[in-house]
């Protein structure tokens, strides 16, 4: 699977500490000059004292390579592969957070040593993507290996799909690499159902990464009026109202979402009737019901990431300010207001902040009761912070 012979790439910066602590990712700055190598090909890392690891190359990224592993000679074989894959998945074994979901992230990336590479697991069937042409390059001849593995830590794959993001290959939405892959499968997740379209729902065709904070939301709903702003196909929702939420609003501009979040409903035995679906945008959507004086006793906000790039984000802090303070201006008093982030551009110190000049601003002192991130079957490294890229706060007005 390696070549014999690796090129040397050697660092612009001063960050062999860094990579040794376990951060797994090289920008361009750091290597302004690579060897000349395809996205994928395996190279050496190296500075003044000598080599430090090896790596995969994307010529083509601002993340120029990402660190594979310490030793520079590692073999990169069948074997290291299956050791890799195996170990992420082990440790989602006896998880307790994870005994009563069906879906789950069993490789997470650069934070399970598997760099561009996701996988989650949606029943039997198996949803992977690769991050970059780089990572296209380096897993897709090492696909069959990963199954195997995943397959030897006891969870069954009986089908795959392949996406691939930031110009990776794969088709306009993805492609079967495995067996049979229907367009829908159902989930459980502590007592809640959901259909997940593997084929072409947002990130793997469901936000995993929320099921903690879907459960906090849920033992705060008993009784509440509940506002879902962009509530996908209503992940928020339908824990809400297994919660005892008296009624839940859902709002997602794609009617599609919410057509789904409607029959999700339905499959977790909640009747749709008395709780309301709405096609809207979600900034359109409070500034009309803050006309309206409409009032909500628990709020989730949890939109897109609005800061895909360091370069983003002055007018993505801004937007999360005016969402929040228009969140706020709909919610009741002594209500709850949930918030959450996406982007790893986004930190938690900014989140509290924009949260905190948005309460100012409305005259509405803010509480934090809960500073949350992903579930636990998305692990975080401590010294990759660009890796920590959920956040999640509620807070009680």
């Amino acid at each position: 699977m390696t070549a014999t012979v690796r090129r040397v790439a050697r660092l612009a910066k001063p960050l062999a500490q860094a990579i040794r602590a376990g951060h797994p990712w090289i920008y361009d700055r750091a290597l302004p000059r690579l060897p000349a190598v395809a996205p994928g090909d395996v190279v050496v890392i190296a500075d003044d004292s000598g080599p430090l690891a090896c790596a995969f190359a994307d010529p083509g990224s601002p993340i120029r390579a990402r660190v594979l592993d310490l030793d520079p000679d590692a073999a990169l074989d069948e074997a290291w592969v299956a050791a890799r894959i195996r170990a992420a998945a082990d440790a989602r074994r006896g998880d307790p957070t994870l005994a009563e979901s069906t879906g789950l992230r069993l490789v997470h990336g650069e934070n399970d040593f598997c760099p561009g590479l996701v996988v989650d697991l949606y029943a039997e069937v198996a949803v992977a993507v690769l991050d970059g042409a780089g990572a296209a390059a380096f897993w897709r001849p090492r696909l069959d290996t990963v199954w195997r593995a995943i397959e030897d830590a006891g969870y069954p794959v009986a089908g795959a799909w392949l996406r691939a993001i930031r110009g990776g290959s794969g088709g306009a939405h993805g492609e079967a690499v495995r067996g049979e892959v229907p367009e829908h499968v159902e989930i459980s997740e502590n007592g809640a159902h959901f259909a997940v379209d593997v084929r072409r729902g947002q990130k793997t065709g469901f936000f995993l990464d929320q099921r903690q904070n879907r459960l906090l939301v849920r033992h705060h709903a008993a009784g509440a009026e509940v506002l879902n702003l962009f509530c996908y196909t209503g992940g928020f929702s339908v824990h809400a109202a297994l919660g005892g939420a008296r009624r839940v609003t859902s709002v997602d501009l794609a009617a599609p979402a919410v057509a789904a979040a409607e029959d999700n409903f339905r499959r977790s035995g909640v009747a749709s009737a008395g709780h309301q679906f709405v096609a809207a945008d979600a900034f359109e959507y409070l500034e009309r019901a803050a006309a309206e004086r409409r009032r909500w006793d628990l709020v989730v906000v949890d939109p897109p990431s609005f800061a895909p790039s360091e370069r983003t984000r002055p007018r993505a802090l801004a937007a999360y300010e005016r969402l929040a303070g228009q969140a706020l201006a709909v919610t009741a008093p002594a209500g709850l207001l949930a918030f959450a982030s996406c982007s790893s551009h986004i930190g938690e110190g900014d989140l509290l902040s924009l949260l905190a000049s948005a309460a100012a601003a409305a005259r509405r002192p803010l509480r934090v009761r809960h500073v949350l991130g992903a579930a636990s079957d998305h692990p975080i490294l401590p010294a990759f912070p660009e890796g920590r890229y959920l956040k999640f706060v509620m807070a009680a007005t």
